[in-house]
């Protein structure tokens, strides 16, 4: 009995070895309707659920997954993210709007000192340039010009 009982404890051990533990910050890979996307793990919902944040998306994308959907670590830099549906990135403003629809004017200009969420943190930048209604691009000062990046205006937390 002493024997079955230590089996089965040994192999229930090895076989919760074989699965992936995931923490806060991690980069991950996250089954979306059919397609991985590159996420970081931004919170913990108990064992069975993660809150990501995808990749290059809004925050209102955020979204609880299960570990299921965590397809593994993104080893090395991750390609971009595959398009969404058309749905998807007309709501992004990925796409143009239908003819006749009027877009907001962004409330920044190119030049403006402002504070960016990137990760949590609030990090001081310099908008270079406003691309379209609410996307705008960013140097992050004190840093290279390889982490510019084009990210959305509910990004910025307000300007300095």
């Amino acid at each position: 009995m002493r024997t079955a009982r230590a089996l089965v404890i040994a192999a229930s051990l090895l076989l919760s070895g074989c699965r992936d533990h995931y923490r806060i910050g991690e980069y991950v890979w996250v089954e979306w309707e059919g397609r991985d996307y590159p996420a970081y793990i931004i919170d913990q919902k108990g064992k069975a659920k993660f809150r990501v944040h995808f990749d290059g998306y809004d925050s209102r994308w955020d979204e609880d997954v299960t570990p299921e959907r965590i397809k593994g670590k993104v080893q090395g830099p991750a390609p971009p993210p595959p398009p969404p549906p058309e749905k998807v990135a007309r709501a992004l403003g990925l796409l143009p709007k239908p003819a006749g629809s009027a877009g907001a004017a962004s409330s920044y200009a190119a030049g403006d000192r402002v504070r960016v969420r990137w990760r949590g943190s609030n990090y001081a930048a310099i908008i270079v340039a406003v691309v379209a209604p609410g996307t705008l691009t960013v140097h992050y000062e004190g840093y290279g010009s390889e982490w510019d990046e084009t990210i959305p205006e509910d990004r910025i937390v307000g300007k300095r």
